[in-house]
């Protein structure tokens, strides 16, 4: 199986931390639900027009810009290269218009570039919660076999997936809107320098609530 990581979120500490909360007004759609039990499988998705705050903690902006639930922010830049790679696993592209910029951290002068907003696709690839050492506060019994919606977890040790997921940028059944990227996505992000896209190895992912 290919090697997977984390795309971590807000991390202070790095360069061009970049996160966004949608500016108001702003419209939302009702959440997507599982096919075969009706339960929600993601989050509120957020509708067009998308007006977006930015907040920075380093000295650039990101190519990435992390908010709630599955929406991510991306550069124009990361955009063309994203379309000319050959990579699959994001949807949307819509431009987005940026209505403030809050800079936390150095208090450097450069504007925002252009932004777009994308989400992540949905995978059939599934978490395993056996060997990820998933622990339990109220075990999923009974759960249902398409969307893995069930229970209350206290946390897990790391991220294993139960088959080879085949988009390079995903979220999977069993594991809500976390978003798991490959190996081909790393050398992407390298080969290119995009900024504030920290990964953190599957193997190493461990999470507690």
């Amino acid at each position: 199986m290919k090697k997977i990581y984390l795309l971590k979120h807000t991390d202070p500490s790095y360069e061009a931390t970049t996160d966004f909360i949608k500016g108001d007004p702003h419209n939302i759609l009702p959440a997507r639900r599982c096919p075969a039990c009706g339960r929600p499988v993601s989050m509120l998705p957020w509708a067009p027009p998308f007006r977006a705050e930015l907040e920075t903690w380093g000295k650039r902006f990101g190519d990435m810009a992390f908010g709630s639930g599955d929406d991510i922010l991306v550069s124009e830049r990361f955009k063309d290269l994203w379309l000319k790679s050959g990579l699959v696993g994001l949807e949307g592209f819509e431009p987005v218009e940026i209505v403030k910029v809050v800079r936390r951290g150095k208090r450097f002068k450069d504007p925002p570039p252009a932004y777009v907003r994308v989400a992540a696709q949905r995978s059939q690839a599934a978490f395993d919660d056996v060997s990820s050492g998933v622990q339990w506060l109220e075990p999923p019994s009974p759960r249902c076999d398409v969307c893995r919606v069930g229970g209350n977890a206290k946390g897990w040790e790391r991220i294993v997936l139960e088959e080879e997921p085949k988009e390079n940028i995903f979220t999977v059944r069993g594991l809500g809107a976390w978003v798991l990227v490959d190996e081909h996505f790393k050398r992407f992000i390298e080969a290119h320098g995009l900024l504030n896209c920290p990964l953190v190895p599957a193997e190493e992912a461990a999470h507690w609530f």
